[in-house]
């Protein structure tokens, strides 16, 4: 008997959602719609039996059967018997236009058949293994009909005798009408959804309220401008109505996207109290109506909302020929005091935010000044501007972070506390870098969202057994565990995920960082300040006399901090900190070359955490394949399988939910060397890397690029992205060589 009693709502509602927005829905997205529908059906109306049909190939399939255990009682025979009946029926077909439900499909109009009325006779007539009192069959049509739905006798527990009412008859036209369009597109995913479509579909099975009209809701627009548009725009929620001091009421198009939902909370430090359904599309209409473009503000005011394209424009406008005939003058966007610089300036910040950017990128060309934004560790282009743009803006931004805007020809760094500079809500801050280059000076922002929270240790992609083997290192009474890769490769989030778990208040954690990045409650974070002279080394002889329990130095850069670091781990602290080299077995050598002797290096080494960061395969449209020739060989030979499994590929061209790249999000691959007796012996026999990596291997470590294999298998990334990382491994834990893959493409991080 096929049944969706064992579904829970949330359940049902959760996977209507995960299905609804997929390009290419598989065998198993139709059956759970189907389910769904049926579960729907049966819940609505206390229905003792319901069927669900559909055309195929001209014929009647079953494709869904329920039966009440009213029916059978504890009669344990009949229930033997109505589960039998329920398998024939789901591998039977019926020949076009057979009987009522025939009549329904052909005809595309309801039946509605009663024990007491004048078709009582045609119901004692149906052969179905009980009395029928009542039965209702509806169509399944969108433009066309694709099926029915019939249910035969309400619940006993009903009160009515067994007889559907004109209310019941209503429920299951408006359940088969939403549930019809759903159906045809995962039947046929040429069939598109439209946003209202979409949302009513949402709201039905959600039992949550629809808004089809901004009518429909008052909006408070001071909660709105509070909220400000980025956070608005990056959550997909909109806040309508305080329910309280803390709380609102929102409008969503996903209510059941609970990690936006917290996100949201985070940032604007209320809660959702009650959440409404809206479209996609009226979603955008609101945006569009609340943050619209305002009047340039005053010079070193902060900038209220614009629209990028149009500042852009009007910038551009200035420096055409004859230039824009209006008030704006090429000469006034030359001046960092200018206010379409100002805008324009901030506009690109909050714009690389929303966009979910990690850096900003003002590049001086020739010709251009171009703008790009590091999206998931990929540069893109964003924008390119007039020349003569370029030392305005670059002005601005040293005087936003208190540079020397003087000084063109040394690099300089900064920060900008963003939140001074606009009027939104959002806090973040951004770590400047400033360079000379042969057009100009080139500056580079890291975006550091202080509301961005450390994600927990399983969520950051470690395998299940590296995750227990790091689990313990981190609950070590000391020694030093260190970190190494590239920059933006995940160091720190690793780190700080790690302190979280092991932060208590019986544990005193001193942290010397530069930038800090995240600030967790119950740290001591100390940032670096080199113009006094405040450096980790400095940090570290002051934490040393502070009594710390676990002591986090931002980076190893030179010889002196590695010393006091290794002495720190030598002396009952544990120590944690980050390193730049390409795998984990050649952190030795680099300690050695700063200067460590290698017996000390193996007596105060926990583990070392090589990392990457690997961009996730849109869950939406990522293309499913059998891997074959040199692909296959290569996981085939990193897992120890011994035929290829299914992978997947970027779908071309991608799709809405990753905004056509194919990738959105990014995942971590790890190489976790955790000491034992035998690194200790090769460590202090100073053996060259590819050796140590040998006696690594056969203690159990799994290289990175074994470890990016498996994020393959399991769907996570593709091997394209995971080869263009990392790439094969030369050496094999046996002593013997591979060939290495060579790189495809080096994706930045």
């Amino acid at each position: 008997m096929a049944t969706s009693s064992n579904l829970t709502g949330t359940l049902r509602r959760s996977l209507l959602i995960k299905v609804i927005s997929k390009p290419a829905p598989s065998k198993e997205d139709v059956n759970t719609v189907l389910e769904l529908t049926a579960s729907k059906v049966v819940e609505s109306l206390q229905a003792q039996s319901m069927t669900l049909y559909l055309v195929e190939g001209g014929e009647i399939a079953f494709k869904q059967v329920y039966y009440s255990p009213t029916l059978w009682g504890t009669d344990k025979g009949k229930e033997v018997t109505f589960r039998d009946t329920s398998r024939k029926l789901l591998a039977l077909k019926l020949p076009a236009g057979t009987g009522n439900v025939g009549k329904v499909i052909q005809t595309g109009e309801p039946l509605f058949f009663s024990g007491k009325g004048a078709d009582a006779a045609t119901l004692k007539k149906m052969d179905v293994g009980f009395e029928v009192n009542s039965m209702l069959t509806v169509p399944l049509k969108t433009n066309i009909v694709i099926g029915a739905i019939q249910v035969l006798n309400k619940e006993p527990s009903a009160g009515t005798g067994g007889a559907f009412t004109p209310k019941d008859l209503s429920v299951l036209i408006e359940v088969a009408e939403y549930s019809s369009t759903l159906i045809q597109r995962m039947l046929d995913p040429k069939f598109q959804l439209t946003p209202e479509d979409t949302a009513k579909f949402i709201s039905k099975f959600t039992e949550l309220p629809l808004v089809s009209k901004i009518d429909d809701v008052d909006i408070d627009e001071k909660l709105v401008e509070i909220t400000g548009d980025a956070v608005i725009r990056r959550e997909c929620i909109f806040p309508y109505k305080k329910t309280g001091t803390n709380s609102c009421s929102v409008l969503m198009t996903n209510p059941l996207d609970y990690a936006k939902r917290e996100s949201f909370s985070q940032a604007t430090e209320m809660s959702i109290d009650d959440v409404k359904v809206i479209p996609a599309s009226l979603l955008e209409e609101l945006l569009k109506k609340f943050f619209k473009t305002a009047a340039a503000p005053k010079a070193g005011e902060p900038a209220a909302e614009v629209d990028i394209d149009e500042v852009k424009d009007l910038i551009a406008g200035a420096y055409t020929e004859g230039g824009t005939g209006g008030e704006v003058k090429a000469a006034d966007l030359e001046s960092e005091d200018s206010a379409p610089i100002i805008q324009l300036t901030n506009r690109i910040i909050e714009d690389a935010y929303v966009s979910g950017a990690s850096d900003i990128h003002i590049e001086p060309m020739e010709k251009d000044l171009i703008v790009r934004y590091r999206v998931d560790g990929m540069c893109a282009e964003k924008m390119r501007l007039p020349k003569q743009v370029a030392f305005a803006m670059v002005a601005r931004l040293k005087i936003m972070c208190n540079l020397d805007i003087s000084e063109r020809r040394l690099p300089q760094d900064g920060r900008i506390v963003f939140k001074k500079f606009t009027k939104k809500n959002i806090d973040i801050d951004l770590r400047v870098a400033t360079g000379p280059m042969n057009h100009g000076e080139k500056v580079v922002m890291r975006i550091l969202d202080k509301a961005k929270s450390t994600l927990p240790l399983p969520q950051l992609g470690f395998s299940d057994s590296n995750l227990e083997k790091y689990r313990e290192c981190v609950r070590q009474p000391y020694g030093m565990i260190l970190h190494c890769g590239p920059t933006g490769s995940g160091k720190s989030m690793t780190l700080y995920a790690a302190l979280a778990e092991i932060n208590t208040p019986d544990v005193n954690i001193q942290t010397a960082e530069d930038p800090i990045e995240y600030t967790l409650p119950g740290l001591n974070q100390m940032q670096m300040n080199k113009q006094i002279g405040l450096d980790f080394q400095r940090a570290l002889r002051c934490y040393l006399r502070m009594d710390p329990d676990i002591i986090l130095v931002g980076e190893i850069r030179d010889k002196e901090t590695a010393q006091i670091a290794c002495e720190a781990a030598l002396t009952g602290h544990l120590l944690v900190s980050t390193l730049h080299t390409n795998d984990a077995p050649s952190t030795v050598s680099r300690m050695g070359e700063m200067g460590i002797e290698p017996f000390n290096i193996s007596a105060a080494l926990v583990c070392v955490c090589a990392q990457r960061l690997l961009r996730r395969v849109c869950k939406n449209c990522k293309v499913k394949y059998k891997p074959e020739g040199r692909e296959a060989e290569i996981i085939m030979k990193a897992l120890e399988l011994t035929e290829p499994p299914e992978i997947f590929k970027a779908a071309a061209g991608g799709c809405h939910v990753c905004g056509g790249n194919g990738y959105k999000g990014r995942v971590g691959i790890h190489e976790l060397m955790v000491n034992c007796e035998e690194i200790v012996e090769a460590i202090n026999k100073e053996v060259e890397v590819a050796d140590l990596k040998r006696v690594c291997m056969k203690t159990g470590m799994k290289t990175m690029h074994q470890d990016s294999m498996l994020k393959v298998k399991m769907g996570l990334t593709t091997m394209e992205d995971a080869l263009s990382n990392v790439p094969a491994d030369m050496i094999a834990a046996d002593g013997g060589e591979e060939a290495a893959e060579p790189k495809a493409k080096k994706h930045g991080h």
